[in-house]
């Protein structure tokens, strides 16, 4: 047979036909397959099984080789103790009868090297946040006087100490935070909050910041009583990051401005910065974990590259979208659109009448 090419793979490959998901050939991985499952009691063909309960649920893509556009499919299922991701794909050409190649590569010990990593980077970050936490307690009131004046030389050293105290914590915050979304553990308490109050705090909260890097920043009321059913807290965490970015990367002296207004049936919150922009190569991947984009010195800015696609979660979790518009050497703005609550559409129907 044509297939049998697939016995040199180590990989277990199953053949099925287009119409029924019947299995015409697995090769010798998948043959080993069902007679480990026989030596345990398990006295079926782990193939068909799983065919005739998932092959027709299959959602499958275009792609293409050289010569010839296939479909292609990919999904994760359990074959006896083990986890398999199984890449297929379809071949109708008029040369051979109509089928599908199913590769099942074994992941299980993949997905339990991950799992302990997850568990270790997460327990590793509660227990250091703590400590830090106090570190930078403690700093900040030697700082203020409390333990008596510094020499100038001494106060600049633990100044910096601090700063960076400062930014261990936000790099732990985003991998709890990260670690939550993953689980599906993030909890939300959704209340009507008007924007124009989250703009406020978000301000107070990056002041400090935007006096480091000697931005201004502004705010424009395009639209008033904009109200929203979200979380104040989170909303109020995605404009500081938004911010934060648009600050770091703004010229010294820059502006960055926040705009309040409506956009169709949507509340939007702008953040526009005159910075560097965002390359183009970069734009496709800008809301992927671990992606840092720019070219300033990333050790003055700092960050993970985990807050973008926080950002983005947490408003997905809401009911809202992010988007942006860039030109590379003249600045970003980046939208936040969140639906009107119903106090919103109220006002719109009395306005209306």
């Amino acid at each position: 047979m044509a297939f049998k090419g697939f016995d040199l793979l180590s990989d277990p490959v199953a053949i099925f036909e287009v119409k029924s998901g019947a299995v015409t050939f697995r090769n010798s991985a998948a043959q080993s397959l069902i007679t480990r499952g026989e030596e345990s009691g398990n006295k079926f063909d782990c193939f068909e099984l799983w065919t005739q309960k998932s092959i027709s649920d299959l959602e499958w893509g275009e792609t293409s080789d050289d010569d010839t556009a296939h479909k292609t499919a990919r999904l994760e299922v359990t074959i006896l103790d083990g986890l398999y991701d199984v890449s297929f794909v379809k071949h109708e050409d008029a040369q051979v009868a109509p089928h599908i190649i199913g590769v099942f590569r074994d992941i299980t010990a993949r997905v339990e090297a991950e799992r302990i990593k997850k568990e270790l980077v997460s327990t590793v970050s509660h227990e250091l946040r703590s400590p830090l936490t106090a570190i930078k307690g403690a700093m900040g009131l030697v700082l203020s006087g409390a333990a008596g004046q510094l020499p100038e030389k001494s106060h600049k050293l633990i100044s910096i100490a601090h700063r960076n105290a400062d930014r261990l914590i936000l790099i732990i915050n985003d991998i709890l935070d990260l670690d939550k979304i993953t689980d599906g553990a993030m909890v939300f308490d959704n209340a009507n909050a008007n924007l124009l109050t989250i703009a406020n705090e978000a301000f107070e909260a990056v002041d400090g910041f935007r006096e480091r890097f000697d931005v201004n920043l502004k705010l424009e009321i395009k639209d008033t009583d904009l109200v929203s059913y979200v979380d104040p807290n989170r909303l109020v965490q995605v404009l500081v990051n938004l911010l934060s970015n648009a600050i770091k990367f703004s010229p010294t002296g820059g502006d960055v401005t926040v705009r309040l207004a409506t956009h169709g049936d949507l509340n939007r919150v702008s953040v526009i910065d005159c910075g560097e922009g965002i390359p183009d190569a970069d734009q496709r991947t800008l809301f992927e974990r671990f992606v840092q984009v720019g070219v300033k010195n990333r050790a003055a800015t700092g960050g993970t590259g985990l807050g973008l696609s926080i950002v983005k979660e947490i408003l997905n979790k809401q009911g809202g979208t992010i988007s942006f518009e860039s030109t590379f050497g003249l600045g970003t703005t980046f939208h936040i659109d969140l639906p009107k609550s119903e106090h919103n559409v109220e006002v719109d129907q009395a306005e209306s009448a």
